[in-house]
């Protein structure tokens, strides 16, 4: 394993990297979903009054896995749930490192959940994320994928999402970061919610609007997917992306029926796939969340053409569109991997302790950005 990691960390990107030259504008005719090509478009590839588009819906988590995240929420809302199909559910977690159990997340991802990046340092400032070096980004993500990928003992090519924190992007330099840290697609870029865009490739220039937080890309990244988090409405109709900001309150009925309606707004209108950014502090601070996202959960499950997938499932359906008659959930239950679980005591750049469990054995020191492998 560590060997392959190694020469991994000298392989060429396995996707395109970026042109460094401006986007030209999308034309259908130009840019055909089997050369890997999507428009940025509101437009469903599946108009069909009796066979319309399943509605998809991808619940992403992107906090630290650690025990009390996987026993207090993770195990009893999702693990025994069924799509209408039969079939299990999906989910993405795009995991930072720190506080990180890898014996967790390897387990996640043989359930047949998507394992997705979220940078090494998670840092709270915004002004980094926005501010960076291009050296700094791929410090950061191609990091952290060699550092699932060795600790969680979860093959390298497997991780492909990617989300930035505080959903910060700071244009060309983010996407051509990523492009180079291995990743195939990015789950960070909010949308008003009037949009619903579909998942688009950046391979020409994108229609998608910027909030005022982010910087838009303008160059070409050919192949590169873009995976839109469209705004819900929280409290008093505000726009929101994720449940814990939406501050909607209420009984358990209350804010069952109010993220039900939210998705009512995508069945009702293009049916565009959906992210819901589900945060475990939710559920501390908005009383009756818990059980009201319990509600929505079972409320959903009466569906049939709503099916819960991860963000990986949403770009496999859209390079490959059906109708949800014939939309069968994607099963990843092939996956097996091997875990020692051990509980790594280390110290970390400042000499601190640090503890981390792990699927193979200690690095010498603790992972971090600039010595993902954590060679002393």
């Amino acid at each position: 394993m560590k060997a392959s990691v190694l020469v991994l960390l000298f392989s060429a990107s396995i996707f395109a990297h970026s042109s460094a030259s401006p986007a030209e504008n999308c034309l259908v005719d130009k840019c055909k979903i089997e050369d890997n090509c999507r428009c940025s478009s509101a437009i469903n590839p599946i108009n069909d009054a009796e066979n319309f588009a399943p509605q998809l819906i991808a619940i992403t988590v992107s906090e630290s896995v650690v025990q009390t995240l996987y026993e207090n929420y993770l195990k009893p809302l999702f693990f025994d749930r069924k799509n209408p199909d039969g079939g299990p559910i999906g989910l993405t977690f795009y995991v930072p490192h720190e506080y990180t159990d890898y014996s967790l997340v390897q387990d996640l991802y043989v359930r047949g959940y998507e394992i997705g990046d979220h940078s090494i340092t998670k840092e709270p400032n915004q002004t980094y994320w926005r501010e960076a070096t291009s050296d700094d980004l791929i410090d950061e993500f191609k990091g952290q994928k060699i550092i699932i990928s060795t600790f969680a003992n979860i093959p390298y090519e497997d991780i492909v999402g990617v989300r930035t924190p505080q959903l910060q992007l700071e244009g060309d330099i983010t996407f051509s970061a990523y492009e180079q840290s291995d990743l195939g697609y990015d789950n960070s870029w909010p949308t008003y919610a009037q949009e619903r865009i579909l998942p688009y490739t950046l391979t020409y220039a994108s229609t998608q609007k910027c909030t005022v937080t982010i910087k838009c890309p303008e160059e070409q990244h050919s192949g590169f997917w873009v995976a839109p988090i469209t705004n819900i409405k929280g409290v008093n109709g505000t726009e929101c992306n994720s449940l814990a900001t939406c501050l909607v309150q209420g009984s358990a009925d209350e804010i069952a029926d109010w993220l039900f309606d939210q998705v009512k707004l995508y069945r009702d209108n293009n049916r565009a796939p959906m992210t819901l950014r589900l945060d475990s502090y939710w559920f501390l601070f908005t009383e009756n969340s818990y059980e009201g996202f319990t509600k929505f959960l079972d409320k959903i499950a009466q569906e049939s053409d709503v099916f819960l997938v991860s963000v990986q499932d949403i770009l496999e359906w859209i390079k490959n569109p059906v109708g949800y008659k014939d939309y069968k959930t994607p099963v990843h239950d092939d996956r097996t991997a091997d875990c020692l679980s051990v509980n790594c005591k280390l110290k970390n750049i400042n000499n601190e302790d640090r503890y981390m469990k792990s699927c193979v054995p200690c690095p010498e020191v603790y992972p971090w950005k600039g010595n993902p492998l954590g060679q002393g």
